[in-house]
């Protein structure tokens, strides 16, 4: 899937020394002085707005910033120095990156008031702009359930013992029920019985060269097709731009960098077009079935008068043989010529039978 860039958006990160509100790009706390750790993150600002052109361009060529190992002040990827304490920056540790911070949203969201003075503020403000206050929103507690006094005092229902017994002979004899019906179903039995009849059915198909309008993609179209009408249709979904496609995207969301900006971006797929035809090629089509039956032990195929243009196509052939048996008359049908051949009127035969009745082997006795 692809992803197409929108440009930056500005985050901000929360002091958890004073609780302030920091712009991302701002490396230590602008209340208390104090730096911003490794462990607090980065979180969408209110009302966001998308950084694009040369500003993007610029974002985008800088790397996560570092913290210090000996301050843990964090300071730019190329930096050589601490900004707090000078120290050298070669065993800094670098800010995590890539995390997906949420929906970008570009709708303007309205003033707030100060929770210290009342006083209205933009969304995106970190203080107040009469008292000075911090405008981060404290976190809201947990609360927990109340206790159920009433669901612990309750007593469990207790089951009689005639229930209990009842429900596990009801069960026992559900599972004995299922085994029976199993071991049935996979039994066979063998029986003798004597061939009483037989019988045949084979068909023939006729095919015909002709002309045969169809349609399909025109990649797959027979060279030697004459093709109509064409139109474009959808074909498939892919993950980079194609020659006739339409973009589709999915909802713009940030994705942290570690320099205190999120980058805006967008999963598309690309819909991709191609033609869709009308062809006319000639090809054998099936136009007739002939179909010829008898009782003998020879069966043939029809016999298919030909005109110009038409052959003989696929063939099939059924053998019907009843046997009489002390379960009563038995069919077996097959399509084994060799197997059919040997079923001799009066013949015996040792048949095997499933559960249903159905006849699954025969082979003549010796």
């Amino acid at each position: 899937m692809a992803k197409k860039q929108l440009g930056y958006v500005e985050m901000e990160w929360v002091c958890p020394r004073c609780g302030s509100k920091n712009p991302g790009p701002q490396k230590t706390c602008s209340t208390c002085g104090g730096p911003q750790p490794q462990d607090v993150k980065f979180q969408q600002r209110e009302g966001q707005e998308l950084i694009q052109g040369e500003d993007a361009k610029t974002i985008a060529q800088g790397a996560p910033d570092v913290h210090c190992a000996f301050c843990g002040t964090r300071n730019k990827a190329d930096a050589l120095v601490c900004i707090q304490c000078g120290a050298d920056l070669k065993e800094a540790k670098k800010r995590e990156s890539g995390e997906v911070m949420g929906a970008f949203s570009s709708v303007p969201v309205p003033d707030r008031p100060c929770p210290s003075c009342g006083q209205m503020n933009p969304a995106g403000a970190q203080r107040c702009s009469n008292c000075g206050a911090s405008l981060a929103v404290p976190p809201v507690p947990t609360l927990q359930a109340p206790i159920q006094q009433a669901d612990t005092l309750r007593k469990p229902v207790k089951m009689s013992p005639l229930v209990k017994i009842i429900g596990i002979i009801g069960l026992i004899g559900l599972l004995i029920l299922c085994v029976v019906l199993a071991i049935s179903a996979g039994r066979t039995e063998t029986v003798s019985g004597s061939v009483q009849n037989t019988s045949w059915t084979t068909q023939l198909m006729i095919e015909e060269f002709q002309p045969v309008t169809a349609q399909g993609w025109a990649n797959d179209i027979p060279s030697d097709a004459e093709v109509g009408a064409c139109e474009y249709r959808y074909s498939y979904t892919a993950d980079e731009p194609q020659p006739v496609s339409t973009e589709v995207c999915g909802t713009p969301y940030s994705v942290d960098q570690g320099t205190g900006f999120g980058e805006v971006v967008q999963d598309c797929v690309y819909e991709t077009y191609a033609d869709y035809c009308e062809y006319t090629v000639s090809q054998w089509v099936a136009v007739d079935q002939l179909s010829l039956q008898g009782s003998d032990l020879f069966p043939q195929l029809p016999q298919a008068a030909l005109v110009s243009n038409q052959r003989a196509g696929e063939s099939s052939a059924i053998y019907t043989i009843q046997f009489n048996t002390d379960q009563g008359v038995l069919e077996l049908r097959t399509s084994d010529l060799n197997l059919y051949q040997q079923a001799q009127i009066g013949s015996r035969w040792s048949l095997e039978i499933d559960g249903s009745g159905n006849i699954v082997n025969a082979q003549p006795e010796q």
